[in-house]
């Protein structure tokens, strides 16, 4: 008997993880096991490229090495990839339970959405007058989705309630998609329904948010339920109206459908469990807990846990500044090592880092000549930084099925092993494991700290890339030690040749201002350090696009200037649309408590114009991108800054 169990999961849905992991915790108490859980932060609504790289995840390690496996396929934000991973392991013969998704030749345990959510919605009918309602789903090709949306469907025509498809949206199961919904139907013709009913509590409570920031009253103005019956559900007031799962269930049912199978014994392959509706204050009636009594044990942890936060916080940011000053990887080697030999109590007693030498040994070579697509984890990996029941073990290559350094099963003991990836978009470089109850592993810590791991250790390679390139070219180029971009001696001197080369060849020239914006606020409410790093992250944005004959300069604090030769109005516009998509992606995956946002325009020379000088162009491009500022704040009516 080898002692472990898999479970594919989706960091998105930790809370729901971790309840169920209560299932299973308590059945490997019986049988003896360690769970190992990949936990991928792939979403709807990010870059294909970067959920590739979250995919990936599922593919460290061997399968063979479990004797069983459970895949959440409900929350893997990727169907395909859920029915990818079951038939993996039927095809090797590993005992393998989905849970959500019923797909053909494997076992499954599904929760009824019709038990909780009919109940749900006839005490909408039979206890408040509705005469509209609006169901926000989550994906329409979502089977829990189109489960729920149909029991609403069925019970609201029952009741003689007017129900079609112009009451249905979708918020692709996020907390910033439902705020536009919302706005939306507040702007149309119809205004807001009576209730709103959202497929999960995390659209519910970014619908009741936004409804209570635009001076809306909860449940007086309109009812708003969800599904999931989450923490944030009950502590939030109004308390959500919401389905309860059962989860510490279904993990426990999911093990003793493995173990049925490893003893080779019958058991139902399709399992159905209820759900069940749970009341709370956000249609007016009596919830079924004491939300008060939540509500004030929620104060009075949150002091405790702001300080843990803040700790939290300020490690990183050493860890980030150490990360990102360094200038080779054994100095990265060692500086981690002490870095968490000094403190490593929201990491827990056993955890590790674990990078692709070769990625950050050779930071000249592309991504695609280091990383294979098909076996993101066939390069060689090792663990940099390693602690085993609070003890720093010594560095190891990682072969195979040894996913982690120096494990062992320790008979009688259980524990859960959490296993992160470290990607830059499709490229996996490495990964991150923690244990049983480490502090990060809290919902909302994990992400954060996952994030500014990542993003430091992409801004190291990147830097041994410029370190490396600046040696030949240290006499000619100056570069801006924030972000790396070119300085205004750079420009005053090298962009004149360029613009008169253009001329020369009756090219055209694209002129771009970018400026952030809000950037006194950020600096004065959250601080200088916050302000740098909305600096670095606008010019990663416009270093990830532009060509490499470009020029790219901080031409003030927060202003930044193109200069890209050979380019026309349809290369100009595309450059400027992917720098701004660039920051709603880094926006929609930060736990930032501000976005990062920027105006920018830009002209392009005309060839046949010669007398027309550089400066010219520069400064028609200045007074354009400062009226698309003025615009901005106008629209949002703000003072400039």
């Amino acid at each position: 008997m080898k002692h472990k169990i898999a479970v594919y999961g989706n960091g998105w849905n930790l809370e729901s993880l971790q309840q169920t992991l209560v299932g299973i915790r308590k059945y490997a108490a019986l049988e003896d096991f360690d769970v190992f859980v990949f936990l991928s932060y792939a979403s709807y609504s990010i870059h294909t490229n970067l959920n590739k790289g979250q995919l990936n995840l599922y593919e460290l390690g061997d399968m063979s090495s479990f004797d069983g496996i459970i895949v959440l396929s409900y929350a893997l934000n990727s169907p395909p990839t859920a029915v990818e991973i079951c038939q993996k392991a039927k095809a090797q013969n590993i005992p393998v339970v989905s849970v959500g998704m019923e797909i053909d030749g494997i076992p499954s345990i599904r929760v009824r959405n019709r038990d909780g959510m009919e109940e749900l919605i006839n005490h909408l009918v039979e206890h408040h007058a509705l005469r509209r309602v609006v169901f926000m789903g989550g994906t329409p090709d979502h089977i829990d989705s189109i489960e729920r949306l149909e029991v609403t469907r069925e019970i609201l025509t029952a009741h003689g309630i007017e129900f079609s498809d112009e009451n249905v949206c979708y918020g692709n199961w996020n907390a910033s998609d439902p705020a536009y919904l919302v706005r939306d139907m507040i702007n149309s013709e119809e205004g807001l329904p009576d209730a709103i009913i959202c497929a999960n509590d995390i659209m519910a409570l970014a619908v009741s948010s936004e409804l209570i920031s635009l001076g809306y009253s909860l449940p007086e103005d309109l009812i708003v339920t969800g599904y999931d019956n989450s923490e944030a559900g009950r502590t939030f007031y109004p308390s959500l109206c919401t389905v309860s799962f059962n989860f510490p269930e279904v993990g426990y049912r999911c093990c003793d459908m493995l173990f049925h199978q490893l003893r080779g014994e019958s058991f139902e392959e399709n399992l159905m469990l209820p759900s069940s509706f749970v009341h709370g204050e956000s249609c007016g009636c009596v919830g079924d807990e004491d939300y008060v009594k939540i509500r004030q044990q929620f104060c009075q942890d949150y002091y405790h846990k702001k300080l843990e936060f803040n700790i939290l916080e300020q490690r990183e940011r050493i860890m980030s500044m150490r990360i990102t000053s360094l200038t080779d990887y054994p100095s990265l080697k060692q500086v981690l090592s002490k870095h968490f030999s000094a403190d490593h109590r929201c990491e827990g007693e056993n955890f590790a880092v674990v990078l692709a030498p070769e990625y950050f040994e050779n930071p000249l070579a592309p991504e695609d000549q280091i990383f294979e697509d098909t076996a993101p984890f066939r390069v060689q990996f090792e663990s940099v930084a390693t602690w085993a029941n609070g003890t720093e073990v010594p560095n190891a290559h990682i072969h195979g099925r040894d996913i982690i350094p120096a494990y062992q099963k320790i008979e009688g003991e259980q524990h859960v092993y959490y296993f992160c990836v470290l990607h830059n978009y499709q490229y996996d470089y490495g990964y991150v494991i923690f244990a049983d109850d480490a502090y990060v592993l809290d919902s909302a810590n994990l992400f954060s700290y996952l994030e500014k791991l990542q993003q430091s250790l992409i801004q190291f390679r990147s830097n041994l890339r410029l370190d490396m390139l600046n040696q030949d070219l240290k006499r000619i180029y100056d570069k801006d030690p924030m972000t790396g971009l070119y300085t205004r001696f750079v420009y005053e001197n090298k962009v004149g040749p360029i613009y008169e080369d253009c001329i020369r060849k009756k090219q055209p020239l694209t002129v771009m201002f970018v400026d952030i914006n809000y950037m006194k606020r950020i600096n004065d409410q959250f601080g200088h350090l916050q302000g740098d790093i909305a600096i670095r992250i606008v010019a990663n944005a416009i270093r990830d696009h532009i060509q490499p004959n470009w020029i790219a300069v901080r031409f003030g604090g927060d202003e930044f200037l193109i200069i890209a030769p050979d380019s026309g109005e349809k290369t100009a516009a595309d450059l400027k649309s992917r720098i701004l998509e660039e920051l709603d992606v880094n926006n929609h995956n930060s736990s930032r408590p501000y976005k990062i946002t920027a105006s920018c325009a830009y002209v392009v020379t005309d060839p046949d114009a010669p007398d027309k000088v550089l400066e010219d162009y520069v400064r028609e491009a200045d007074q354009l991108m400062y009226r698309v500022k003025q615009e901005v704040h106008a629209r949002d009516g703000q003072p400039r800054g």
